[in-house]
């Protein structure tokens, strides 16, 4: 498509809100150009020194760019490039590329990228989104190294012109990270998703972004003024007089919006009645903890330790663990983390050399039950939590527990761990809570039993959706089928919370339901009094938890429960958000 000059409308998927306007700068990855070659026997301790310093420097520039995030306040693109540096610090990957370099006899260039194409093989044969697109950082940090290796310029991002929005086919997170914010408008990908650290690294520095753009359509687009509504995942081009107007208004509306959700942050989670509620955080690693009171959480409701060992090919040991729960404890400081153990099997990690090969199904051997069957790799972590709990109140959450069997089985590890501890002579917590993460149909049914012998339920609304509709989660053919707003699912949650309320047990919700301003209503109605979010979205739900009147809450979730349609349930939650709650999405007329 050749771009003339009539107004072009062009729609994909918004992920960072905000609206920018200025001129498009097309940004394509550099191709890294590295044939293999012989390498003589004299030269190869020159060649792995040389590897060696293409490491080092690549940590070299990770650190910097932490410098420069650190200094405009970004804490959580920090954190990302605190990901990227522990895995240039792997021992075990670079083991294995200095090795290949000696046993091979081959240049630096072709054993690493051999290397990263393996461990893409890896990533990509898992089926779930989140952890494929794990693999873009490992992605992120190769381009570095090589581009150490054949010596190329610097990233073009720090020199584009001002009020410039980049399009490209992919952006990687460093990419993002590196771009400056006073000339970097917005961002238009063709690939990426809300998870992509690309993603959360334009959302950390409010930069717009849209992706899933087809931008053969933009060719011929250079010279074109440039619209990118952030909030509706629109690109307009050639925009005419009246709807540059219009959006130069609506950026002013955002930044107003933007600007009070910031000044909310200290503020209660609390209903404008009085109805206070827990606002916590999901993380994966350590380093997000600092970063949880300045987005308006009070504490961990979630981590998810398999994270810890997600950039290596083998299991952490019982003293590695223990120096990560010990830190979290400490660093939470009396507010009791959620840690939920390991969630791999199955689907999820088959890189890991140690975790034994199952054909990734969803359906298959996976989280709790594959703990339960690798009885060690179960006992080493429960081992390092325990001992971690002489630092501090933990609690640890049991992922896709069935029914009554499972959970039980899991805390007789618990207490068999615990004796073992004691006669060692180490001290430990007299009182370790144990939950019930609920996310599968046969948990939620059974929900009333599991609260009469755990101590809290999570709901993990994520798996629990997909499960009870049988509709696979980032399958786009089941987009259609997979949705929160299914009566089975909202009668799901009732049933689970009444469970809680009976055994007078708290009940979470961590999934992206929580997350979803238009469902925190519904679910503080249904009776939830703890919200764990990714840190990103504790602001929005917090302003709608403020401008929530738990009587109205309570009236809103009777009326759902009695809607048997989906349609019905979504227009009546987006009524309630768009008359209830402020909102970005302001009258652009």
């Amino acid at each position: 498509m050749v771009v003339g000059t009539e107004e072009v409308r062009i729609k994909g998927i918004p992920i960072s809100k905000g609206v920018a306007i200025g001129r498009p700068f097309f940004f394509t990855l550099a191709e890294l150009n590295f044939p293999e070659q012989d390498i003589a026997l004299d030269a190869v301790e020159e060649e792995v020194a040389r590897f060696r310093r293409a490491v080092e420097a690549s940590k070299n520039d990770v650190i910097r760019l932490q410098k420069k995030l650190e200094k405009e306040g970004i804490s959580e693109a920090t954190q990302i490039l605190e990901t990227h540096l522990q895995m240039l610090c792997d021992v075990v990957v670079c083991q294995e590329v200095e090795e290949g370099i000696r046993d091979n006899k081959k240049n630096a260039e072709s054993v690493f990228s051999a290397a990263v194409k393996r461990c893409k093989a890896k990533f990509l044969s898992l089926p779930d989104l989140f952890f494929r697109e794990r693999y873009n950082d490992v992605k992120d940090i190769a381009r570095r190294v090589l581009g150490h290796l054949c010596e190329t310029g610097v990233n073009p991002l720090t020199q584009v012109p001002e009020n410039s929005i980049v399009v490209a086919h992919e952006l990687p997170a460093s990419d993002a990270a590196e771009a400056t914010a006073s000339t970097v408008s917005a961002f238009v990908t063709n690939t990426g998703g809300a998870t992509s650290h690309a993603a959360i690294v334009a959302k950390a520095r409010g930069i717009p972004c849209i992706t899933e753009v087809d931008i053969t359509l933009m060719e011929g687009a250079k010279e074109t003024d440039m619209i990118v509504d952030g909030c509706q995942g629109e690109i307009i081009l050639n925009p005419s007089e009246k709807t540059l107007r219009r959006y130069r208004r609506r950026q002013l509306q955002l930044e107003s919006y933007f600007k009070h959700l910031a000044e909310e942050s200290d503020l209660k989670a609390e209903t404008h009645d009085g109805y206070s509620v827990s606002l916590v955080a999901n993380v994966e690693t350590v380093g997000e903890v600092d970063m949880i009171s300045q987005w308006g959480g009070s504490g961990v409701g979630l981590f998810r330790s398999e994270f810890i060992f997600l950039s290596k090919d083998r299991l952490p040991t019982e003293e590695e663990q223990f120096g990560v729960y010990r830190s979290l404890i400490e660093k939470t400081e009396g507010q009791p983390p959620v840690i939920r153990v390991f969630d791999i099997g199955g689907d999820k990690f088959p890189h890991v050399d140690s975790i034994p090969e199952e054909s990734c199904n969803l359906l298959g051997c996976r989280s709790i039950r594959f703990l339960l069957k690798e009885r060690e790799i179960f006992k080493t972590q429960v081992r390092a939590i325990l001992k971690a709990s002489h630092y501090g109140p933990v609690k640890i959450l049991f992922p896709m527990v069935s029914g009554l069997r499972e959970f039980e089985e899991a805390r007789g590890v618990v207490k068999e761990s615990a004796r073992e501890l004691a006669k060692e002579g180490l001290n430990i917590a007299e009182k370790v809570p144990l939950g019930c993460m609920i996310e599968l149909p046969s948990a939620a049914i059974m929900a009333d039993a599991l609260a009469a012998v755990c101590d809290f339920f999570s709901i993990g609304t994520n798996d629990l959706v997909q499960y009870c509709l049988a509709a696979e989660r980032g399958n786009p053919e089941m987009s259609a089928q997979y949705t929160p707003a299914h009566p089975a699912v909202i009668r799901l949650l009732q049933f689970i919370v009444t469970a809680g309320k009976e055994h007078h047990i708290p009940v979470t919700v961590c999934g992206e339901m929580a997350a979803d301003p238009r469902f925190v209503p519904l679910l503080l109605g249904l009776g939830i009094q703890e919200f764990s979010v990714a840190l990103r979205h504790l602001p929005v739900v917090k302003r709608t938890v403020r401008s929530t009147s738990i009587v109205e809450a309570i009236e809103l979730a009777e009326e759902v429960l009695q809607l048997n349609r989906d349609r019905d349930i979504k227009a009546r939650l987006d009524d309630h958000y768009m008359s209830h709650v402020p909102h970005e999405t302001a009258d652009l007329s």
